[in-house]
């Protein structure tokens, strides 16, 4: 049996036969982000070094499983048919994620669509208390991650989407109004023609997005003039490719994979660095398959307010792993007890000490109570819908919300 190597358990092979709709940043972002020629942007950038600057070593950590004392129920509250939307020709809606507004009063489902050619370019704006549709914002291609600015005050002023097939970001006003768009560089030689620019991370000074792609750069967009800042771009080098990313404090949290030659495998990583001092950079490895049988791959991480990051992906394992960004360390890898057991992309929601956890393929979701580790329960959503790509909590932690990207549904829990 092929064995994927993890610093602390080894997980058995998972054959990925049946595991039909992906998206674009899940199927080519995560198997094929590196099918680009070597190649450097014409641009000045930092050129960051693709090993490890400052590492510290895992420690060996048991696997949890133990029962968690309690943690809050999720009760069923509805479930929403979504169709596509927008000008463009999308085979479906394929709702990538569901984000609140900073106010609480709307969230907003890009609609990621399909892949290249026939992918959406539109995100559904959506009445937070009913989940009725108020309204259609038009951007690019693919729309996948969604942040939000403020100002000094709190204030929603501007939201912020990635166009993985379009290879752009576009700008819009809290009121919804086209701001800017702006073309993410592609490596010259790439057969794809685009960055697949995915994750994204507002510096705490809010001066910054950072775009994470998956070809191995990291682009820093300016807020105040909307513009790329070439002398700032972080460059990994072609064989890394990034999930969703995070500050934590002044640490930019970067779900990393690094894709062997001849696309055996992959090496599941996270790194962390102010994105101003490329110097501080650490790395922890967190996962590794030398053939195709498994493609390691983090794409999730949520950031807890002591501090604390927790990652999840893809054949990783039916675990999360928690770090310290602070020291550059692995604090444990605590077991969700989700099937199947090789992890086929484990997306996160966290709220206060609660942590959900949901599988793509299985649709098993476990409850953590991020004190101990320890799972409180397990369940399948499975029965409302296929995929779900993601788990958000509502501000106020009342509601958990989960786009299924296998069936174009918005499913609706109270949190009890």
């Amino acid at each position: 049996m092929q064995h994927l190597t993890v610093p602390i358990l080894s997980i058995g092979r998972w054959p990925h036969r049946g595991w039909q709709r992906t998206s674009l940043g899940l199927l080519v972002g995560m198997l094929a982000w590196a099918w680009t020629a070597p190649a450097l942007a014409a641009a000045p950038q930092q050129r960051v070094a693709a090993r490890v600057v400052r590492a510290k070593a895992p420690r060996p950590v048991e696997r949890v499983v133990q029962r968690a004392p309690s943690t809050p129920q999720l009760i069923f509250q509805d479930l929403h048919a979504l169709s596509p939307l927008g000008s463009c020709n999308p085979s479906n809606a394929w709702p990538w994620t569901a984000r609140y507004s900073p106010d609480g009063q709307h969230v907003l489902v890009p609609l990621f669509g399909g892949y290249a050619g026939s992918g959406g370019c539109a995100v559904m704006q959506l009445d937070a208390q009913t989940l009725v549709w108020q309204a259609t914002l038009p951007v690019e291609e693919s729309p996948e991650e969604v942040v939000f600015l403020v100002d000094g005050q709190g204030q929603w002023t501007h939201t912020v989407v990635t166009n993985s097939a379009a290879s752009s970001v576009s700008v819009l006003s809290a009121q919804g109004a086209p701001v800017a768009t702006i073309p993410i560089p592609v490596r010259p030689s790439s057969t794809w023609g685009t960055a697949f620019p995915f994750g994204m991370a507002i510096s705490p000074d809010r001066s910054t997005v950072w775009v994470g792609t998956g070809e191995g750069r990291v682009f820093a967009i300016h807020t105040q003039t909307w513009s790329l800042e070439p002398a700032r771009t972080l460059d990994f080098g072609e064989d890394h490719g990034f999930g969703r990313i995070a500050f934590a404090g002044d640490q930019l949290i970067l779900t990393t994979t690094q894709y062997h030659a001849g696309f055996q495998g992959a090496t599941a990583s996270v790194m962390g660095l102010d994105p101003d001092s490329p110097g501080s950079l650490w790395e922890v490895f967190l996962a590794t398959s030398a053939t195709t049988s498994l493609y390691p791959s983090p794409q999730d991480v949520a950031v807890h307010s002591d501090g604390r990051v927790f990652v999840s992906g893809f054949d990783m394992g039916a675990q999360v792993f928690a770090l310290d960004p602070v020291a550059g360390i692995l604090l444990g890898a605590w077991a969700t007890m989700t099937q199947p057991n090789s992890g086929k992309l484990q997306a996160l929601g966290l709220h206060g000490d609660f942590l959900c956890v949901a599988d793509y393929w299985s649709g098993d979701l476990a409850r953590i109570d991020t004190r101990t580790g320890a799972v409180a329960g397990l369940e399948s959503v499975q029965v409302f819908g296929q995929g779900p790509n993601d788990l958000t909590f509502s501000p106020n932690g009342n509601e958990l919300l989960i786009p299924f990207a296998g069936s174009d549904e918005l499913l609706r829990f109270q949190v009890r």
